[in-house]
């Protein structure tokens, strides 16, 4: 369970490691910023914020090496998960901002929707179908007859005008994403053009003219009162 630190617990562990030479890093002041391990506490920033939560246990070489089938999937599932989505850490931190909270972070949960929702099975292999993959997922109207195609100018986005239905406005901008898992590269823009014109063009540099790309669509709207974004979940327009 992570808890944030308030002034007095802070000031409370700074006299704790003060006095007894714990691994905390004390920074700037007694209020101030911990990092570092406590006992078996861990200490770590997020957003401006202390968090703590309990260290992992020690695990013996035999623990390690013994394993249940479920839990090796599992562990499969998240190496495969992490090495997916590093190139699109960016991409992740504004498609997955709603699920921000504390200090759960956008990236947390595109990796627990991905886990979850985006592997199948072939035989005994996993992989991530990038056609149920999310570059954005959120409580906006998703874009509709949404599709890509390939033009001298880069890749040409249309989608029908689908304003003033439930959270839709016309004012919503286009969040496109091309994606090449295998060599890691992306190329994206984060406001495109408005939902209700109905088309966006990507540009495309000529080092981003080798594919193939999976490419996806979604929209973000700025809500007034925060300046932050609310995203809707994306579509996959396939692979160009």
């Amino acid at each position: 369970m992570l808890l944030i630190l308030d002034d007095y617990l802070k000031f409370s562990i700074f006299i704790f490691t003060f006095y007894f030479s714990t691994m905390a890093k004390v920074i700037h002041s007694p209020g101030g910023t911990f990092n570092g391990k406590v006992g078996n506490l861990v200490f770590y920033q997020v957003g401006g914020q202390t968090y703590f939560r309990k260290a992992p246990s020690k695990q013996t070489k035999a623990q390690k090496q013994k394993v249940s089938p479920l839990k090796k999937i599992s562990q499969d599932k998240m190496g495969m998960t992490q090495r997916y989505l590093k190139p699109l850490i960016k991409v992740i931190a504004f498609g997955f901002q709603e699920f921000e909270a504390g200090a759960r972070r956008a990236y947390h949960a595109c990796v627990s929707h991905t886990k979850a929702h985006c592997f199948v099975q072939e035989t005994d292999a996993f992989y991530i179908d990038p056609a149920l993959f999310k570059v954005s997922k959120g409580s906006l109207m998703p874009p509709q007859n949404a599709s890509a195609e390939k033009a001298a100018e880069g890749i040409t986005f249309t989608w029908k005008d689908n304003s003033w239905i439930s959270s839709a406005k016309p004012f919503d901008k286009a969040f496109v994403v091309l994606y090449n898992p295998e060599k890691k590269q992306v190329h994206w823009e984060f406001l495109g053009r408005t939902r209700e014109t109905g088309q966006h063009i990507l540009a495309l540099h000529p080092m981003h003219t080798e594919g193939p790309w999976d490419v996806y669509l979604a929209f973000s709207q700025e809500q007034a009162r925060t300046k932050k974004r609310m995203l809707s979940d994306s579509v996959y327009l396939g692979k160009m």
